[in-house]
């Protein structure tokens, strides 16, 4: 009977002791796995929106590019039916002004081609960021699990280790 109401030693408070953190310390890790998992997921969506923002500035650079194409016919128009207006021949300085517009535009279509695809490029390597950023996540994530699950297997470990002194 005088067993029963042995004062437990220090080794068994200690194992006790690290049983109980241990056990705390599994449900924290599991939290912490949980944030990362859903920091991965804003990862990814914040990818599949620069995904699709590249996908809009390759639309609109088409668009513009079209507008700005009738732009030009329509001032080299506007130039020939000034030219012939003026009972001028197509030679000459006439010429020169409808070269000198038509490389004008072609300058200006370029320079607008080129600016959509650094922006679209912008965009993929944005997208390709926020992927390594959420596959880093996942794997902390199943690192934090990996925690987790060791810390409850040294809790229970120590839970027995100290029912055991008890016991002794």
């Amino acid at each position: 009977m005088a067993d029963l109401f042995r004062f437990p030693g220090k080794d068994t408070i200690g194992l006790a002791g690290g049983a109980v953190s241990d056990l705390f310390a599994a449900e924290g890790y599991r939290s912490k796995a949980e944030g990362n998992r859903q920091e991965a997921a804003h990862y990814r969506r914040a990818g599949d929106l620069a995904d699709q923002n590249a996908r809009f500035t390759t639309e609109s650079t088409a668009i513009q590019n079209t507008q700005l194409q009738r732009q030009v016919f329509q001032g080299l128009g506007s130039i020939e039916a000034t030219v012939a207006g003026s009972g001028m021949a197509d030679s000459g300085s006439a010429l020169d002004i409808l070269r000198s517009s038509a490389q004008q535009g072609a300058l200006q279509e370029e320079v607008l081609k080129r600016q959509g695809l650094i922006s679209e490029q912008g965009y993929k390597e944005q997208a390709n960021s926020y992927r390594d950023m959420a596959s880093s996540a996942d794997r902390a994530a199943r690192d934090a699990e990996r925690a987790a699950d060791t810390s409850t297997i040294t809790g229970v470990l120590r839970g027995a280790g100290a029912l055991l002194s008890l016991a002794m």
